[in-house]
């Protein structure tokens, strides 16, 4: 069957089975449309924050870390259980005979049942000790990840100058590719020798192998980076933009709010409360724990029943927790130490952290100071060479200026970026 279109196209696209075709046709077109991704497609930029909220929540070292939590409050819900009671069964004397066992006249079946009972306070004393330390968990995990923090920063920071060094190094080539097709005018002109041409084109050599090399290690920390926030696809930090205004910060301020919100100076005073509540059941040690039990028993053959009841408590003469107690209190001592020293240390880390931040800051604004100049070298450089004012030396000699220059001007201002966000690490200041 041969088919033949309609004299009329309006006739022809009226049709139901054509429209619906159509209409075939363009879902599958948009569908692939949206479905697609190209093969080569660019990691995604990620701000600081939304790093930040992927590495808190898929970090794996921050997930191993969390489970030391989860244990402490094991050990928490442990410390409030009441001991469990005690069973025993004897069944005694029974009298063998043709190879079976029968009950007799001196045959016992006893069944009794001890609860330990605990005095003193105890088990509240346990309980409170561990409730303490799984709160200093709680706070501590928050301190691994604050010191995880620093491999963040720095890390994010670092893909922020790698890809600052790939754009100048591309740039760089551009530009330097203009020059020499220039020089190489000039040379077949004879204005330029075959020596010097020659050493143009080898500096080129160096230019590219720069790129491979910035790029190579762009993309060995993007790798990084991508393990880092627990991610199988790779992801990049979003650009820093250059600006000249970097944030002043006063020193008593920050150590006091140091002071007030480091995560391992909060952990260490819980703690604290954490070992005054383990003296308390180490002294409660000295008042014996007793058990008390019902019994049940049956006697001979025929069987006599009856039930009894006793108590048993260890007697305090030789051991009242002499030990447990000295331990208990030298841990105590120990952790005030800690304190003490913590708080020392948190000081010392947030003047060096400044001290730091203060030094990269006035390279940066040296940098930036002398950056309009080294621009105007370049430029007249290159415009001097063009016109035959310079040798060739005095331009790769530019050159190689300008780059090194370029080179640490990113790199103090990365630094100067970084140490302000290590100052709000060494402060205890999470987002």
């Amino acid at each position: 069957m041969v088919f033949h279109p309609p004299e009329h196209p309006a006739t022809f696209l009226t049709q139901p089975r054509v429209w619906r075709c159509a209409w075939a046709v363009l879902f599958t077109v948009l569908a692939v449309m949206l479905c697609h991704t190209p093969a080569n497609a660019q990691p995604k930029d990620l701000t600081v924050d939304e790093a930040l909220a992927q590495f808190y929540e898929n970090n794996l070292d921050i997930i191993i870390n969390r489970y030391e939590v989860d244990k402490s409050y094991a050990d928490y819900v442990t410390a409030k259980l009441i001991p469990n009671p005690n069973l025993t069964v004897n069944y005694n004397n029974l009298e063998i005979s043709r190879g079976h066992t029968n009950r007799g006249d001196n045959t016992q079946l006893t069944i009794r049942v001890d609860q330990l009972i605990e005095t003193a306070g105890k088990r509240t004393h346990r309980a409170n000790t561990a409730n303490e330390l799984y709160e200093a968990a709680k706070i501590g995990h928050k301190d691994v990840i604050r010191n995880l923090l620093i491999g963040f920063y720095t890390l994010y920071y670092a893909i922020n100058l790698d890809m600052f060094n790939t754009d100048f190094a591309k740039q760089e080539l551009v530009l330097y590719n203009r020059l020499l097709e220039i020089a190489k005018k000039k040379h077949n002109a004879g204005f330029l020798s075959t020596i010097d041409y020659t050493k143009l084109k080898m500096r080129r050599i160096e230019l590219a192998n720069n790129v491979v090399n910035t790029e190579t290690q762009l993309k060995n920390d993007l790798s990084a980076f991508a393990v880092l926030l627990g991610k199988e696809e790779q992801c990049r930090p979003a650009r820093v933009r250059l600006h000249e205004n970097l944030r002043k910060y006063n020193e008593e301020e920050l150590v006091s709010t140091a002071q007030e919100n480091r995560y391992d100076l909060l952990s260490l005073k819980r703690q604290l409360r954490a070992a005054e509540n383990a003296v308390l059941l180490a002294k409660a040690g000295r008042v014996p724990d007793f058990s008390i039990g019902g019994e049940y028993d049956s006697i001979g053959n025929p069987a006599k029943n009856g039930v009894g009841a006793g108590f048993s408590i260890p007697l305090p003469i030789f051991s009242r927790s002499q030990g447990a107690i000295l331990r208990s209190e030298a841990a105590k001592k120990q952790v005030e130490t800690q304190i003490t020293k913590v708080k020392r240390v948190i000081t010392m880390e947030v003047q060096q952290s400044l001290n730091t931040y203060n030094a990269s800051a006035r390279v940066f604004q040296t940098y930036n100071g002398s950056k309009p100049e080294m621009d105007t070298l370049m430029t007249n450089s290159t415009k001097a060479f063009t016109l035959g004012g310079i040798t060739v030396l005095d331009l790769l000699d530019a050159e190689r200026t300008y780059r090194d220059f370029m080179t640490k001007y990113h790199q103090a201002f990365i630094q100067a970026i970084l140490n302000s966000e290590l100052i709000k690490v060494y402060t205890g200041e999470m987002k």
